[in-house]
């Protein structure tokens, strides 16, 4: 009980460390072309921790649970941020400049620039002014580099020398944000059908899973922009399908797996918002513009995960590590309680 207990405060502490992501609805002010720039360059390294980390602590070993055994799983992957993920260079905008050469990304640093907007909207011989200050990072959400993000499962042996996986973490609110994600997943033992395995410690096995987490955060009266119903809609969506292969001895497990993974994720930005310029004609002078829904942006991730790990089996529990090599490499601790 003491573990699970741990485990809880630890999935509650990680979440707590959301927080108010402030300014970045200014982006609407850019031009359209400029907007999703904007809006992909600094959410792009969380779209890729998050699609990364949902293909992450499926298993600690390719050998599946005898018939009615289970075990319910508690780990935490270290996504490791580059540092180029941290900033991004403000000379590759259409109609938006900067008192600053680089901004931060949302995992960046703080910022004491601005944005420069002017552009000339369709089908107008006067052009749109305004500025706004560069949305700051949130350094302060990596712990040494790396994003931490947990997740829950419960594994059950069924026939055929087979293992379904079904992960969850319910949702859980923080200033606003929801989070909430479920996966599912299927292993399946291909050892048992050569003969030579039997008299061995060898295991080997495929996997498949699936995985989708969805989120929404509103902007509420913290909005720097006037409008209604101001929010941000996440959804990502995962898929794996590979091989592994482990040594499985009584107290210790070595194991590693191949998956080719594919994962898409999309970010809409919902609700009304009052746009306010300045123009170029003196007989104009300011103008305000409505828009609704503006922003939907799809990033997606096709790679190979390769892992390698490490597991310690005990009679009712077990503890494991591995690492995995990818776009951006992952650490990942867990612990299982169960019957194998």
């Amino acid at each position: 009980m003491k573990t699970w207990l741990f485990c809880l405060v630890l999935l509650f502490y990680l979440n707590s460390r959301s927080q108010n992501i402030a300014g970045v609805e200014n982006f609407l002010l850019a031009s359209q072309q400029d907007q999703e720039i904007l809006v992909q360059e600094y959410f792009s390294p969380l779209f890729n921790a998050l699609q990364i980390s949902m293909g992450e602590g499926w298993v600690k070993s390719a050998k599946t649970h005898k018939k009615l055994g289970f075990d319910f799983t508690f780990s935490v992957s270290a996504i490791n941020i580059p540092n180029h993920n941290l900033r991004f260079s403000n000379q590759i905008f259409n109609n938006l400049s900067s008192t600053s050469t680089h901004s931060p990304t949302i995992f960046g640093s703080e910022s004491n620039g601005a944005y420069l907007v002017e552009y000339y909207p369709p089908d107008s011989d006067y052009s749109l002014s305004t500025s706004f200050e560069i949305p700051n990072g949130h350094n302060d959400l990596l712990s040494s580099g790396r994003l931490l993000l947990p997740n829950l499962q419960f594994s059950v042996g069924v026939p055929f020398k087979t293992e379904l996986i079904v992960r969850y973490i319910p949702e859980a609110t923080n200033k606003g944000a929801n989070f909430r994600s479920i996966g599912l997943g299927i292993k399946h033992s291909i050892s048992q059908y050569f003969k030579a395995s039997k008299a061995t410690p060898f295991n080997l096995s495929i996997l498949a899973n699936s995985s989708r987490l969805e989120g929404d955060y509103s902007f509420g009266v913290n909005s720097q922009i006037p409008g209604e119903n101001q929010s941000v809609d996440l959804r990502v969506r995962n898929y794996g399908l590979g091989l592994l292969g482990s040594v499985d001895l009584k107290i210790v497990s070595v194991y590693a797996s191949i998956m080719q993974v594919y994962s898409k994720s999309s970010l809409n930005i919902k609700g009304s918002y009052e746009l306010n310029y300045e123009t170029s004609s003196n007989e104009i002078g300011s103008v305000a513009f409505q828009v609704q829904d503006p922003v939907s942006i799809d990033n997606k991730l096709n790679f190979v995960r390769k892992n390698i790990g490490l597991a310690l089996n005990f009679t009712f529990y077990n503890l494991f590590v591995d690492y995995s090599f990818q776009r951006y490499n992952s650490i990942n601790l867990g612990v299982s309680v169960g019957l194998r």
